[in-house]
């Protein structure tokens, strides 16, 4: 089984898509997690990200990564009933305004959405209203906001304070992913900050569990 995880991850990251669909089958075939098979794309994907960083990769190369983890994820859903957790609110997500990367986006919503998430995926180049708007018609208290370029920061501290202005804030948590940190949470306001996209899966459920248990105290 490690075999296969070990070779999905190569595979990913030269973006063999013929050999991560068939390691996937047969991982499907020997009972391994798709949770699992996932978790291995994602870490294929970070390779990916990170030869694009260096110059090796291009935008194109992004896009046939996020379009190979699509056919994954729509292969490993092929047979199963995804329901999502009705007693928790929608998760509101997108990326920032003057960003259009969404790679890491996708991954993370598609991973959240097998786990039993319902996601508003808004997009990319998102202004920081129609955020807003999501917030108010889906009564989310988390929302999501991802970049990927410098500019994104700035956008993404506009959104909060748009949410801020909104009254929505006390309410909701900001969660900011992408080409993130510690610095980049503090200037722009938000709540969390993280990069690895199963992280982010189990920093909402904790973040909704508590909120649930808060609002039950009441």
């Amino acid at each position: 089984m490690l075999k296969i995880q070990k070779m999905l991850v190569c595979a990913m990251a030269r973006l063999d898509d013929v050999t991560v669909m068939n390691l996937v089958k047969q991982g499907l075939e020997m009972g391994i997690n798709p949770y699992v098979l996932l978790e291995e794309i994602r870490l294929g994907t970070d390779r990916v990200g990170e030869l694009y960083s260096k110059g090796e990769y291009f935008l194109s190369d992004l896009i046939m990564a996020s379009e190979i983890f699509k056919d994954v994820l729509a292969l490993v859903n092929q047979d199963r009933v995804v329901r999502a957790i009705t007693s928790y609110p929608t998760v509101v997500f997108g990326t920032v305004a003057e960003d259009i990367h969404d790679i890491g986006k996708n991954i993370t919503t598609g991973i959240m959405r097998y786990n039993g998430f319902d996601i508003c995926d808004l997009g990319v180049n998102v202004p920081g209203e129609k955020f807003v708007e999501a917030l108010k018609l889906h009564n989310s208290r988390i929302v999501c906001l991802t970049g990927l370029i410098t500019e994104a920061f700035d956008s993404m501290k506009n959104t909060i304070q748009m949410v801020e202005e909104s009254g929505l804030r006390s309410q909701t948590t900001v969660i900011i992913g992408g080409l993130v940190n510690e610095s980049v949470r503090k200037y722009t306001g938000a709540d969390y900050w993280a990069t690895d996209c199963t992280k982010v899966t189990e920093l909402c459920r904790s973040i909704l569990v508590t909120k649930k248990k808060m609002a039950q105290s009441l």
